[in-house]
């Protein structure tokens, strides 16, 4: 499945048609049967990864315990176990990254916690780069370093563009937008 091409049709759906959609999709990861089938694909000990909402992104694990429904692991970014349901395991190792065709702007489904994004603000009509620290439903806090510390700006995910990180063979960091 095109997890891409299905997110771009979602776009233009009614509020209604995704509530009924979320209550069919519920359904079947409540299923008992997918369940077992999830629960046979599992082996204490796995890396694998897990999908979190929150923070938009894949994150690594170590599969610690299965129960009835749901699996304990071991979170790599938090370093501590969590129990989350069996779907939320990507075990066939599905890429999780969408991306809009947002003629200017990102959406929030191309953007993770800890991204590096760029901004031009209207108040000083410069250009900053920063680490997407929180996103909410019509802006992200991004986090920005200056001479004073570390500042949290609230912008329009439409403001935002991409940038790409990469080290040089000196240690020095340059960043490339898109």
């Amino acid at each position: 499945m095109n997890i891409q091409s299905v997110f771009q049709a979602l776009e233009s759906a009614s509020d209604f048609e995704l509530f009924r959609l979320t209550a069919a999709i519920d359904k079947l990861l409540e299923d008992p049967e997918r369940i077992n089938a999830l629960r046979k694909k599992l082996v204490v000990g796995m890396q694998l990864e897990y999908f979190n909402a929150e923070k938009n992104r894949a994150i690594a694990c170590e599969l610690l315990e299965i129960k009835r429904t749901r699996a304990t692991v071991y979170d790599s970014s938090t370093g501590r176990p969590c129990t989350l349901p069996f779907y939320f395991l990507n075990l066939d190792h599905i890429a999780t990254e969408l991306v809009a065709n947002n003629k200017c702007g990102m959406s929030k489904a191309e953007l993770s916690i800890g991204s590096t994004v760029g901004f031009v603000s209207s108040k000083d009509n410069q250009e900053y780069i920063g680490k997407v620290g929180k996103l909410n439903p019509k802006r992200a806090v991004i986090l920005v370093d200056n001479a004073r510390g570390e500042v949290q700006w609230t912008v329009p995910y439409s403001m935002l563009f991409a940038v790409i990180q990469s080290e040089l063979d000196n240690g020095n960091t340059l960043l490339l937008a898109d």
